[in-house]
């Protein structure tokens, strides 16, 4: 066997101290070390199965090795087992087959192949599972296995009672979304003609158009991987499901579904939970605004509210500062409808009516006697459900949530019609963080413009962000590029405000005991004198940094420029 504490000294993945600081009996046994190792940090992923490959004496295959490879297909096994157990035949013999895995060893894995292809002796070689799955891409670029590829191959089986392919089918539309960076997946009938579409960067584009047979096959086996009954189509459900990316990856989606009345069927939409892997630092929030945010979060009482409309980035802002804000010793918990993401350092608690469980009696019973020092409750929808939220922070506790709204000043505005008295908007709310997602242009495509005169003076007519002549800003290149997949635009970007609500903001609000009839405009212009500065601003400071441009300004702010520009 070989002896993986000399591999890994001689790579200087490990050093000779952090191996002596181990129990004789962990450096003897090579899954224990590499479990030990692993847990402290010291071994990636990859690193773990090329050493346990190694352990075992099996060979190891380059990424440059895989990168000339194209897997085979062979009887009993498709592209999904090959995906789903991040391995593929590369090499056939007479009787023989030589596999690539990325996990070895695996009884599991051999006992399928060898229940899906008794006629062959199957052996194993290590790679990498990126380079793996790149390989099993090729194979189905090379062999034809697009989305449109697989709807004909479906529909040509239809009554054949082989539900392989639809199976296949649905799975390869949700890789395809998941992979190529979609936030959800919506499956429907528009104008009559039943379609595929995923939302890209905030932008709906059709992935692939289904016959009626296919698309009804299509929802049916998304019901069933939802576990909801067929018989309920003609009411809106909702629900969760897991789906396995790959061997290694399982990701977590949000289910919803929509009667269509004159279509006697229903349409459903997938929202993929992928958790935001950066910081606040890499949302696009400048520093400024997330120094405000911090002082805000350091407050040991009183609301802070996320806002912004659907879409806009405000929960993942909101579970991103939270995650921020965590000091030890801190108890933090969270009450949500449905839980979108699981938070380190935070009790989470999902709502759940048929036993009594709402928002009422999470704050009765949980908030007043759970003693915690940060409470988030997932967006408040109902009149009812505000004025509870707003009504905690004067208990003694910082709360965080997100509402629907335009922006800052207008959530205030928002919490007045739902009911909430005015005392408490200017007592218990500490601040609120409004926001909009802007696409990003892609940095490799982007096409330079030199501001025309006209343009120059139309931007400094909205007296935010100062442009000279002779200034460039950039524009997205409808045709794109392989690096953006040829849309413009690769990912996206938060402009933001934050209205912080001090005393001297609500000064001059009043008429007497009654709020003045512009009492929203009087607040928007003290908080300026005080150096807040709005979304449009930071918009504007984008496009001047290149990183977005006015067209996705003009989405938001069409008034604000077109009184700029004297239309």
């Amino acid at each position: 066997m070989v002896n993986i504490v000399d591999v890994m000294l001689k790579d200087q993945v490990v050093s000779l101290r952090d191996l002596q600081s181990l129990p004789v009996t962990v450096q003897k046994n090579p899954d224990t070390l590499i479990e030990s190792l692993a847990k402290s940090g010291k071994l990636s992923e990859t690193q773990q199965s090329r050493y346990r490959a190694l352990a075992y004496e099996y060979p190891l295959r380059s990424a440059e090795d895989m990168a000339r490879i194209t897997p085979h297909q062979i009887e009993g096994i498709n592209r999904d087992f090959m995906v789903r157990y991040t391995a593929c035949p590369i090499e056939l013999g007479r009787g023989q087959v030589l596999w690539v895995a990325a996990d070895l060893p695996n009884k599991r894995l051999v006992s399928e192949i060898i229940l899906r292809n008794r006629r062959n002796k199957h052996d194993f070689v290590w790679a990498p599972a990126k380079a793996i799955e790149d390989a099993i891409e090729r194979m189905s670029k090379q062999e034809g296995h697009s989305l449109k590829f697989l709807v004909e191959n479906a529909y040509a089986q239809i009554n054949t009672g082989n539900d392989d392919t639809i199976i296949g089918l649905t799975d390869e539309i949700i890789r395809t979304a998941y992979k190529n960076g979609a936030s959800d997946l919506h499956i429907g009938i528009v104008n009559r003609k039943p379609s595929c579409m995923a939302r890209f960067d905030g932008q709906l584009e059709e992935l692939v158009a289904l016959p009626i047979e296919v698309y009804e096959r299509v929802l049916g086996r998304l019901r069933h991987m939802a576990g909801v009954r067929a018989e309920n189509y003609k009411k809106p459900m909702n629900g969760r499901m897991t789906f396995e990316l790959s061997g290694r990856e399982k990701i977590d989606i949000r289910y919803a579904s929509q009667p269509i009345s004159l279509e006697n069927t229903a349409s459903i939409a997938l929202r993929f939970l992928r958790p935001f892997e950066g910081s606040i630092d890499t949302f696009g929030y400048t520093q400024n605004t997330i120094d405000r945010i911090d002082h805000l979060m350091r407050m040991d009482e009183g609301v802070i509210l996320f806002a912004g409309p659907t879409g806009s980035g405000k929960s993942t802002a909101a579970r991103l500062m939270l995650r921020r804000a965590h000091r030890p010793g801190q108890k933090m918990i969270a009450y949500e409808d449905q839980i979108e993401e699981r938070m380190d350092n935070v009790i989470q608690s999902e709502g759940d009516p048929t036993v009594g469980f709402t928002l009422e009696s999470f704050i009765e019973n949980v908030v007043l006697r759970g003693d915690p020092n940060v409470v988030y409750i997932g967006e408040v929808r109902s009149p009812e459900d505000t004025r509870r939220t707003v009504d905690a922070g004067n208990l003694g506790r910082l709360v965080v949530s997100t509402i629907h709204a335009n922006d800052s000043f207008m959530t205030l505005d928002r919490l007045l019609q739902r009911g909430v008295q005015p005392e408490q908007i200017f007592t218990n709310i500490r601040g609120v963080i409004a926001q909009r997602l802007l696409r990003r242009l892609c940095s490799r495509c982007k096409i330079a413009h030199e501001l025309t005169d006209e343009e120059l003076k139309n931007l400094n007519n909205l007296k935010r962000i100062e442009f000279k002549k002779g200034d460039v800003i950039h524009q997205h290149n409808v045709n794109g590029c392989d690096h953006c997949h040829y849309r413009g635009f690769l990912g996206r970007i938060a402009i933001e405000e934050v209205l912080e609500m001090r005393r001297e903001l609500t000064r001059d609000v009043w008429t007497g005991t009654s709020l003045r009839p512009d009492w929203i405009d009087v607040i928007r212009e003290e908080s300026q004198k005080l150096g807040m500065e709005d979304m449009l601003s930071h918009g504007l400071r984008h496009v001047k940094n290149g990183i977005t441009n006015m067209e996705e300004l003009e989405r938001y702010f069409s008034a604000e420029l077109e009184n700029a520009s004297g239309k």
